[in-house]
């Protein structure tokens, strides 16, 4: 048996794409996740969106067909290359894919025009990956890439499932087998998951480092947003229609929207 490390690059692709595909209904669910985010944020046909963390641009191509215009920014290149082809091989023309960071945007967006957005997208838990000061600096930049009165979209798992003790499963893909790991560290507020990939070819690819989701309160939130000039407007439970506010009774999913204030437009509303 041959051992491989790989970078996220590698497993980016393996979990955003092959994995992905053998999710149970996951058409139907990426149907309606974006069905529910063109309701809640209003989108119309000719509206700029940013995807930031698009992975495999699926979300973004489903936008794209209703005339909204994407810009999925992933760090991964597999995943731009993979979503560049699937929109090519589609026919759809209102996406484009680039290779970037989301939490300094702007390199990637300078090539494409004007870098201002009516709403931003972060979406398949791709929030909280970058540590605390890597989340403050993305949300920065989210602020500077909305138009005012723009709004940021967090699809986000709800913390009560991620704050889990130490599992351990494998699972089938693609004539290989994964194995992962999976804890909660109640001291950091930190998920942590642990992945190994035994292929076909009988090669155990392991990752260069393990994954590290910063689990966030609704409270905890509420005031990042705020410290990035993207005040709180709205929480749902899931993404189901029509809209249910997050709470007690209802919280498959924690779906967060962020306002950038319009100071013209708000002050005649007041």
């Amino acid at each position: 048996m041959n051992t491989i490390t790989r970078d996220w690059n590698w497993w980016a692709h393996l979990f955003r794409v092959t994995h992905r595909q053998t999710i149970p209904d996951i058409e139907q669910c990426d149907d309606e996740l974006v069905a529910f985010i063109v309701e809640v944020l209003d989108l119309r046909p000719g509206d700029r969106v940013l995807d930031l963390g698009c992975g495999s641009g699926v979300h973004a191509l489903r936008l794209a067909q209703r005339g909204i215009q994407v810009v999925g920014l992933d760090i991964a290149p597999s995943l731009v290359e993979y979503a560049t082809r699937l929109a090519q091989e589609a026919g759809v023309s209102g996406a484009t894919f680039v290779v970037g960071d989301m939490r300094d945007p702007l390199p990637a967006l300078a090539p494409l025009g004007s870098p201002h957005f009516k709403a931003v997208t972060i979406l398949s838990t791709s929030f909280g990956f970058l540590g605390e000061a890597g989340d403050c600096a993305t949300l920065t930049a989210v602020e500077k890439a909305l138009l005012p009165g723009g709004q940021l979209f967090l699809d986000l798992a709800d913390p009560a499932a991620l704050m889990l003790p130490h599992e351990k499963w494998w699972s089938e893909l693609d004539d290989g087998y994964m194995l992962m790991e999976a804890w909660y560290d109640p001291s950091t507020c930190i998920h942590h998951g642990k992945f190994r990939y035994l292929d076909k070819d009988d090669n155990l690819n392991l990752c260069a480092d393990d994954e590290r989701i910063r689990v966030y309160s609704l409270p905890e939130l509420t005031a990042l947003l705020k410290n990035a000039g993207l005040p709180l407007r709205a929480v749902y439970g899931g993404n189901t229609l029509p809209p249910r506010s997050y709470g007690s009774s209802y919280h498959d999913r924690m779906l967060v929207i962020g306002r950038k204030p319009h100071p013209e437009f708000d002050a005649a509303h007041q």
